[in-house]
């Protein structure tokens, strides 16, 4: 883990963050635990790109838990005992 304290920042100012970042997120500790994280432009770049993608697939999964009318993968609850079945999942194992 890539660490840097408070103090080491106050001490060094940027310069000590600059160069933490190049070997990854900087994970900043406060009271010896961390803070916060510290993310390159690029890296947040790339993890905002793809929680646009999980939240659109997490706001349809959303839908088909809280929506009773929509069906999930197109089948009903008799459908999918049906296709549970040919699997060999048995509901009451969980």
């Amino acid at each position: 883990m890539n660490r840097v304290t408070v103090a080491q920042i106050k001490r060094g100012g940027f310069a000590v963050l600059d160069a933490a970042l190049v070997h990854g997120p900087v994970h900043l500790m406060k009271r010896n635990r961390p803070s916060a994280v510290l993310l390159s432009e690029a890296d947040y770049s790339a993890l905002s790109a793809s929680a646009t993608s999980v939240d659109a697939n997490s706001e349809r999964a959303w839908r088909v838990l809280t929506d009773p009318t929509i069906e999930p993968l197109g089948l009903n609850a008799e459908q999918m005992a049906a296709r549970l079945g040919q699997v060999g999942v048995d509901w009451s194992d969980r």
